[in-house]
């Protein structure tokens, strides 16, 4: 059977991840056990594993959440430190500020619901979006917190009339395919083509 690694390898490796993270002032390094590292930032971390038989493991905690996980074969140096750069680079990333997004409607409980649904997605799948949901009577006490206000179907004909009023907040409408099924993907992709299409 071929041997991918040797033993050497995998210390200077293990030094090398060691001297990474010692230099570097925003982390703080601890020797859990004589296989692993576990590497702090803020309130993340991230945990260093190699194994006696030259499988290396990598992952990151946020609290009880799952942010990073990978495992794999050490082949050779170059191989290995450019998935710990991976790793470190998901570790020191920044989290994004969250798009603040309204939901309106006639009442304020469909978009409700929708938004609830909607919030959920976004946590599941990382997504910097947080969104909330009011009456269109209420629109003109809260639209100044948010980055986009989306209106449901039934109030498409007003779309107009908001963009001016609420200016400079982007107002566009929910497309009635989407509204009626609460399709989060959908929705997700409809706002991100909004953002984009701003942004040009």
């Amino acid at each position: 059977m071929e041997t991918f690694y040797k033993q050497e390898d995998l210390e200077v490796f293990r030094k090398w991840v060691y001297y990474q993270v010692t230099s570097d002032p925003r982390l703080k390094l601890e020797k859990y056990d004589s296989r692993t590292y576990k590497i702090y930032y803020k309130n993340r971390v991230a945990r260093f594993v190699v194994w006696p038989i030259g499988i290396v493991e990598e992952a990151i905690m946020e609290g009880e959440e799952l942010l990073f996980y990978l495992h794999y074969q050490f082949y050779n140096f170059h191989y290995a430190t450019n998935l710990f750069h991976r790793m470190m680079e998901k570790l020191l990333e920044d989290e994004k500020p969250n798009y603040h997004i309204l939901l309106c409607c006639s009442g304020g409980m469909t978009t409700g619901y929708f938004a609830e649904k909607l919030n959920k997605y976004c946590q599941l799948n990382h997504l910097p979006y947080h969104v909330d949901a009011t009456a269109v009577y209420q629109l003109e006490n809260v639209y100044q917190k948010y980055d986009l206000i989306l209106i449901a179907p039934q109030l498409r004909y007003k779309q107009h009339e908001l963009s001016q009023k609420l200016k400079p907040v982007l107002v566009d409408n929910i497309d009635a395919s989407i509204f009626a099924t609460y399709d989060c993907q959908a929705m997700i992709e409809h706002i991100e083509k909004i953002i984009k299409d701003e942004n040009k």
